[in-house]
């Protein structure tokens, strides 16, 4: 028997190898997990198949916000054509003429998801919607979200409109880089002044469950994102964490229902973080960012990775190929020879070991 134990330890050291490296179980129809610091995909499932985004435009939007409005305390009136949303749009219930001042609509957009808002700054920002889609979708492609296509700032269905899960974490990526970002989608609560449907004012509430510290899907790492839902789309969701000054970005699309987005993605932040743990990153101690913002009564501190704030690197923006059906078909021979294969050696080892411990015991 003392023969049998260095196989039975080899044995069990490969199976244990194959469960540290399995995929992550999550049910989203696209993902991407990727590193923020160095951009390196830690893992991926359809990471480049094109989906509606659903309300993850808005990141976008607050991209090109961010990049182009210096001072926040400036006054944005609400339009006839913002506040014209289909019956089912997530909105704040604000009427044309109701004001707001960047700061607040960048959280009525994040926070939310109120679509009016993000046609207001579109229009605020650009003159028009049309200006503004065009700002949106250069800046996407100097990113290298080649795959995406944006047809409105608030990610209500259209033709034409579509992202990937690949597409959506360079945006995001690139989102973080702006500590008034990170503190908005970080915030929980957040108080609107008075409208016209709405004198007194009122507190509305993130949509993101990650940040809740009461909620069962709270995650201390994680720092914000944003949620997003229409029938087309499903739902989807794109979260900034850091542990250990390492950042990640995890992106899910074509989810089916709003809590599968919060455990796929806690399931693939602890994938990713393994994973992360053997990525080599500079050598440098976290940065402490202090926000002056118009609401604050003390300046914020956020500590977050250094190297996050580096410009990510440029790479000539390539189309991803569409497979032909051929070439779908082989590759999907290909998986499926592979798992065979593996099965087959994992069978031939543990008949191996029976008939060599029955001819032992014997």
């Amino acid at each position: 028997m003392k023969k049998c134990l260095p196989i039975i330890l080899a044995l069990a050291c490969m199976l244990l190898l194959a469960a540290a490296h399995r995929a992550p179980a999550y049910i989203a129809g696209a993902v991407n997990v990727m590193c923020a610091q160095t951009g390196l995909v830690l893992y991926e499932y359809r990471q480049h198949e094109k989906h509606y985004p659903a309300s993850l435009v808005k990141v976008m939007t607050a991209l090109v916000v961010l990049e182009n409005v210096t001072d926040l305390d400036e006054i944005i009136v609400m339009s006839e054509t913002a506040v014209a949303l289909p019956w089912y749009a997530a909105n704040m219930r604000l009427s044309a003429g109701d004001q707001l001042t960047v700061w607040e609509a960048l959280h009525g957009i994040m926070l939310p998801s109120a679509n009016e808002v993000a046609n207001a700054l579109a229009e605020f920002v650009a003159g028009s919607l049309a200006d503004f889609l065009g700002m949106m979708n250069a800046r996407a492609y100097e990113l290298g979200a080649v795959n995406t296509h944006f047809v409105n700032a608030c990610g209500l269905p259209g033709d034409g409109q579509h992202i990937t899960a690949y597409d959506m974490s360079l945006i995001m990526r690139e989102a973080v880089t702006h500590p008034v970002f990170l503190e908005i989608i970080g915030t929980e609560f957040f108080t609107f002044p008075a409208s016209i449907r709405h004198p007194e004012g009122r507190t509305l509430r993130n949509t993101n469950r990650l940040i809740r510290d009461e909620d069962s899907f709270y995650s201390q790492f994680v720092v914000g994102g944003k949620t997003g839902w229409i029938r087309a789309a499903k739902n989807t969701l794109s979260t900034y964490s850091v542990q250990d000054n390492r950042g990640l970005i995890v992106t899910v699309l074509y989810t089916e229902g709003a809590a599968a987005t919060f455990a796929d993605t806690i399931a693939l932040l602890s994938h990713g973080f393994s994973q992360l743990a053997g990525v080599p990153l500079p050598a440098t101690p976290p940065r402490e960012i202090v926000i002056n913002t118009p609401q604050s009564d003390a300046p914020a501190v956020l500590h977050v990775p250094a190297a996050t704030y580096a410009p990510p690197p440029q790479a000539p923006p390539t189309a991803v190929p569409t497979p032909s059906p051929w070439e779908a078909v082989t590759a999907f021979a290909l998986v499926v020879a592979k798992l065979l294969a593996g099965v087959t050696v994992f069978a031939g080892v543990g008949i191996f070991l029976i008939y060599f411990l029955r001819r032992k015991i014997n």
